[in-house]
């Protein structure tokens, strides 16, 4: 039996050791919160799930919908057409959004509207974004 056990330890990859140890923790902790750990595994490498961790860790973090995030995108993409680029709002919104639906088209609307005053506040300056991470 112990030999079955070492050569199925033996044949894991670092992801599966990881995984293993995620599920564990949900088992062990009957947390819930931790059932889907052990799948981020195989989505993360191990650099990038002890970056996660060293972040996140004790917190509980929401991840958008795919869709959330296609409306988001398209947003900026529209932003950027009108705002950066300079062309005109209906000329941008034809390309930016030719490929969504009424609906989605709207949304993107809605949020690009939003976008105007949250990007006017913000210095977003690319020297500043993870600044802790080249700080070390």
């Amino acid at each position: 039996m112990k030999s079955n056990i070492k050569a199925n330890l033996d044949s894991l990859q670092l992801s599966d050791v990881y995984s293993l140890m995620f599920f564990l923790l949900y088992k062990l902790q009957d947390t819930p919160e931790y059932a889907t750990l052990s799948e981020m595994c195989y989505l993360l490498d191990a650099g990038n799930m002890t970056r996660l961790l060293t972040y996140f860790a004790g917190k509980t973090i929401t991840i958008p919908k795919q869709e959330e995030f296609v409306i988001l995108v398209n947003a900026l993409l529209l932003y950027q057409r009108v705002n950066i680029q300079g062309e005109s709002l209906v000329d941008a919104q034809a390309k930016a959004t030719k490929k969504l639906t009424a609906k989605q088209r709207e949304q993107v609307q809605e949020m690009y509207l939003k976008i105007i005053p949250i990007i006017n506040q913000y210095n977003i300056d690319r020297s500043q974004i993870n600044k802790y991470e080249r700080s070390r």
